[in-house]
């Protein structure tokens, strides 16, 4: 279980560019609870400084980059990455990450492990494979029955042993075959929703030309066996109890958005429609919604 972020603008920002230091100090005291590592995703910025959008100065983590695909600068850019399997809430990189890297999309995690080893780089998201990054909150069980859907090859190149490293795999299997990645996301989370039972499903999908965010939990149980509250005084942060897998978007007036988990106080922002999927353009804010 985990916290998911994400945004689009049509100029390089940072979160804090759209909705404040304060709330971002609030997101990131999330990693509290949600302490099993974290992680970022982003589209390499355009300019002299592309490392402008990394955190800097990293040591306990793993930076990595997408492949020089030839389509790529037409397509907005690479991708690239940072992950670590350590706590982020009091991470000076995770601030760093939120309020003074810019890019125009960024999605980043706060891992709480319920499927696969923790304190294992390769199980923090968001995964990388094809310039395309996938963020996952929620679970799908049993995992040994969603194994079987895809190849020990398919997985291994996503790497990780987790439910999450399989969904990427699924939805990347689809768009080799010639989908879009946006009906590949939405084929595969309606296989995953007719086969199983009321499995958790909140993705954040980012290529170099959109952001997929996902929304399907309807029935899923909150996993308040796996809250350890020692972190947090014993307290649950907001929406926890009863809402936990709640998703909120808000856009601004130039065109960016920006997606988060329940956590936040979300005042002026609206709620995402359960069992949907939408697709965010990074050139202008296009925005398309589809059921699940």
């Amino acid at each position: 279980m985990c916290r998911l972020l994400g945004y689009t603008s049509p100029t390089p920002v940072s979160a804090a560019d759209l909705i404040g230091t304060d709330d971002c100090r609030q997101w990131q005291n999330l990693g509290r609870l949600h302490d099993d590592g974290w992680g970022t995703a982003w589209i390499r910025p355009e300019t002299d400084s592309a490392e402008s959008a990394r955190p800097q100065g990293t040591t306990s983590g793993t930076f990595d980059i997408g492949p020089e695909v030839q389509d790529t600068v037409s397509r907005g850019g690479r991708l690239e990455r940072y992950r670590t399997p350590y706590e982020g809430a009091d991470d000076s990189h995770l601030t760093e990450v939120l309020t003074s890297r810019p890019t125009v999309s960024r999605i980043t995690h706060l891992r709480m492990a319920t499927n696969g080893t923790v304190g294992l780089t390769e199980n923090s998201h968001p995964f990388l494979a094809d310039n395309i990054a996938l963020a996952h909150n929620g679970s799908i069980h049993p995992i040994e029955r969603l194994r079987e859907y895809a190849t020990a090859a398919e997985v291994e190149r996503i790497g990780g042993t987790t439910d999450t490293a399989i969904i990427f795999a699924l939805i990347l299997r689809r768009v080799a075959e010639g989908e879009s990645l946006f009906h590949a996301t939405i084929a595969t989370v309606r296989t995953l929703r007719a086969d199983f039972d009321h499995p958790g499903i909140n993705l954040l999908v980012l290529s170099a030309e959109e952001m997929i965010v996902v929304h399907a939990t309807a029935g899923t149980p909150i996993p308040y066996q796996n809250f350890d509250t020692s972190g947090t005084d014993g307290e649950l942060p907001p929406d926890h109890k009863d809402h936990y897998y709640r998703m909120s978007w808000q856009r601004f007036d130039d065109g960016a958005m920006i997606v988060s988990s329940s956590g936040l106080d979300h005042q002026g922002w609206s709620l995402i429609e359960q069992n949907t999927a939408m697709r965010l353009t990074v050139a202008d804010g296009a925005e398309t919604v589809v059921g699940v």
